[in-house]
């Protein structure tokens, strides 16, 4: 099971209840903090992205607010401090490290990729971010990354620079501009409405070679709200590890109505604001026993469907999705 320790290798923060993220990894980093022009909003000038995820305009005008100049000092280090996208890179080297970054926005990582020698091809329906990903395109990688020498000195992953394609697509109405290895779509596909998620989930499908994978790397998405974007999935073909008990768990923690987080794969209460602060104590045993009841069953369930999972992984036809749950 190397390949799901490899790609769970995440701190996890506490989930909150409450309506997804809209906004796509698309801010720059500098000095590993976001920074934007004009001030250190996360939503520069008060621009916020559209509600409306087909809105180009919007896109456009949210984009190039967020987008800047450089240097940027990205930091190439998995951590609190570090940048998310990096934790992929063995995965994607490992299945062959051709790679398609659909809805790619300002996001560094497609370039970062092709500096370490994968065959990647970013692509957006927006005008700014297929700009902004070609002006990266001529910048070398010390330019872009703070600390790129001592991650190419300790890295053995690096071997030479590889191939960087950047094109203006809408993976909702056009089909895939190749066959890859992976795809990875960064917090771009979450916030679609059903119908568009189901024509992309087909898209990412017929994009990937037998044996490929999908990453969804996905931002304050949680309990009901995961169920239609694994179901787009698995419509289209995929293979989710684990679906079955992990879906099962959350249905079971879901209908208690308790408010909670979950903190490496585990519930967390957390307060409740339908009773006073001053009760809260109250509470906290009762419904701590309550999330803690289904974990047994939870653990059995899942114990008993990883030899499938193990088996199907086996099998080099088989087109799996991961699903990355991130809370932030």
């Amino acid at each position: 099971m190397k390949w799901l320790k490899h790609l769970l290798r995440l701190s996890e923060p506490v989930r909150r209840h409450g309506q997804p993220d809209r906004v796509p990894s698309v801010a720059m980093m500098v000095n590993n903090e976001v920074r934007l022009p004009g001030g250190n909003s996360s939503r520069p000038g008060g621009i916020s992205p559209p509600l409306d995820w087909s809105d180009i305009a919007g896109w456009n005008l949210y984009l190039k607010a967020k987008s800047i100049e450089g240097p940027f000092g990205v930091p190439t280090a998995i951590g609190a401090r570090g940048w998310e996208l990096v934790r992929f890179l063995k995965f994607a080297k490992d299945q062959g490290g051709k790679v398609w970054f659909p809805g790619c926005g300002t996001d560094p990582g497609p370039r970062f990729y092709a500096y370490v020698g994968c065959t990647v091809i970013a692509t957006d329906f927006s005008p700014v971010a297929v700009h902004v990903q070609q002006y990266f395109a001529g910048l070398a990688p010390q330019i872009m990354f703070a600390d790129w020498s001592s991650f190419v000195e300790g890295n053995p992953l690096i071997e030479k620079s590889g191939r960087f394609d950047v094109a203006e697509h809408d993976f909702v109405v056009c089909p895939p501009p190749g066959v890859f290895d992976v795809v990875i779509n960064c917090r771009a596909f979450q916030g679609l409405p059903p119908s568009a998620m189901r024509a992309v989930a087909k898209h990412f499908f017929a994009a990937l070679r037998p044996g490929g994978a999908a990453i969804i790397d996905t931002i304050n998405v949680h309990g009901t709200a995961c169920d239609p974007l694994e179901d787009s999935l698995l419509d289209a073909g995929f293979f989710l590890p684990f679906s079955t008990s992990e879906r099962w768990y959350r249905n079971q923690l879901e209908n208690t109505g308790i408010a909670y987080g979950m903190v490496l794969g585990r519930p967390q209460l957390r307060y409740d604001r339908r009773h006073p602060r001053e009760h809260f104590k109250e509470y906290e045993e009762r419904d701590r026993k309550i999330l803690a009841s289904f974990r047994t069953e939870y653990e059995t369930r899942h114990a008993a469907e990883e030899s499938f999972v193990n088996e199907t992984m086996r099998q080099p036809e088989t087109i799996v999705a991961h699903v990355v749950y991130n809370t932030g």
